[in-house]
Formats: C-alpha cells, sequence, structure tokens
C-alpha cells in the first residue's frame, strides 16, 4: 500500500502540492499550498483565512492533497485568470473516492484527506490537521530533469506572495514583496538560459506580465 512518505512526504517538512477543493456553489477549486506531514496518517496544511480554500475547508472539512510536478498546473492553480473562463477548468478535476472534494486528473499522486481541526496559526494564516483517507499514485516514467521547472515552480509560488505583498499598507510586506521579485528575477534568468523557447519560458513571461501590472498598481496606491 502507498503511503504519503512514499510520496516524498518527511516529517516536518514543506511540499509543494495542489489542493483541490469543492465552492460552496458545487464548482471545484484548486490552489497550491504547502503541506506538512506530522505523522503517517496526518498532514498539516497553513492556508490563507482569506482564500476560498479556507472557506472550503471549514464549510466541506475535506480535501484533496493533489502531488505534482507540471508548472502549468501550479500556474493555472495559483492564477485563475491565466484560465479562460478565470477559473481552473472543470474538466481538470473528477471526484475523489472517499470524501466530498475533487482531485487532478493528472496528478502523479493524490491523497484524499478529511479535516479533523482548524486552528489559528498566525494573524493571516489557519492551519488545517487533516487525516489521510486513501493515497493513490500513477505509474510515471522518470524524467531527465531539467532546472527549468523547479525554477518555474518557484517563481510561481514566490509571486503568490507577491500579489498580496506588493500593494500592501504595511511596508515590510511591500519590502518583503521587492525581495521576493529578485528571486523570481533569478528564477526567470535559469529560465530562459536553460529553456529558451519553452512552455516554461512562456509561462515565466506570462508571469512577469502580471507581475508588472501589480507593480504599477502598487505604485497608483501610493
Amino acid at each position: 500500500m502507498t503511503s504519503i512518505a512514499d510520496l516524498g512526504f518527511s516529517k516536518g517538512i514543506i511540499v509543494e502540492t495542489i489542493v483541490s477543493t469543492y465552492n460552496a456553489d458545487g464548482q471545484a477549486n484548486a490552489a497550491p499550498m504547502g503541506a506538512i506531514m506530522t505523522s503517517p496518517q496526518h498532514i498539516i496544511l497553513r492556508i490563507y483565512v482569506s482564500s476560498l480554500t479556507y472557506k472550503n475547508l471549514q464549510s466541506k472539512r475535506c480535501a484533496v492533497v493533489n502531488v505534482t510536478s507540471d508548472p502549468e498546473v501550479f500556474y493555472r492553480t495559483a492564477f485563475k485568470e491565466a484560465n479562460l473562463e478565470g477559473r481552473v477548468p472543470q474538466e481538470w478535476l473528477a471526484k475523489a473516492e472517499t470524501v466530498d472534494a475533487p482531485r487532478l486528473r493528472t496528478a502523479d499522486a493524490f491523497i484524499e484527506v478529511a479535516v479533523a481541526d482548524i486552528r489559528p496559526f498566525d494573524a493571516e494564516r489557519a492551519e488545517a490537521v487533516c487525516e489521510v483517507k486513501l493515497v493513490q499514485a500513477s505509474s510515471v516514467l522518470p524524467k531527465a530533469y531539467c532546472r527549468a521547472l523547479s525554477a518555474t515552480i518557484e517563481a510561481i509560488i514566490h509571486a503568490t506572495r507577491v500579489k498580496a505583498f506588493v500593494t500592501h499598507a504595511d511596508k515590510q510586506k511591500r519590502e518583503q514583496a521587492l525581495k521576493l521579485l529578485e528571486t523570481i528575477k533569478e528564477c526567470n534568468a535559469v529560465v530562459n538560459r536553460v529553456a529558451p523557447n519553452s512552455r516554461y519560458s512562456e509561462i515565466m513571461a506570462d508571469l512577469n506580465q502580471r507581475i508588472d501590472s501589480w507593480r504599477a498598481k502598487g505604485e497608483s496606491l501610493r
């Protein structure tokens, strides 16, 4: 039987996943999220209380933690406006087996979880303690490692925080956004060097356009 440890989870280490839930209207939602294994049967998700995922976890008390290394999935679930309808394509998702939540059809593996507890973590985030109900993994052939893949995903994850911080009233948050932008710039350089004219570079170009619009909005608010 596959365990979450077989998927690369280790106790106390944050791994990047896509968490999928159902909205109140029944539409499927998915968003990138760090997950932490606390035991072979428990995962903690740290979620911004302003997010739709937080509301869905509160109401449905379950989710699917999807494991994927596809930067396209990270990008289009992080920035819903990158999709034609402004939301995650519903054809990407299918009903889970043991919980009332959707799973990503193309995920390399998925973990169906029930929420045991939701508690405050800090001023902006809550911590959802989740019990593992089912783990399934596909048979995926190994792929040659390309630095552009991890650099693209890293940039996407940082960009979600830039979007939140760049227009923030708190000066420290804005300064943090500037530091993140430097890291994204380094990721962009890696992608353009090792994978020019690729899907990775296309995603980075689109992401940079979004960042420019956020920065312009931030400047206009000052």
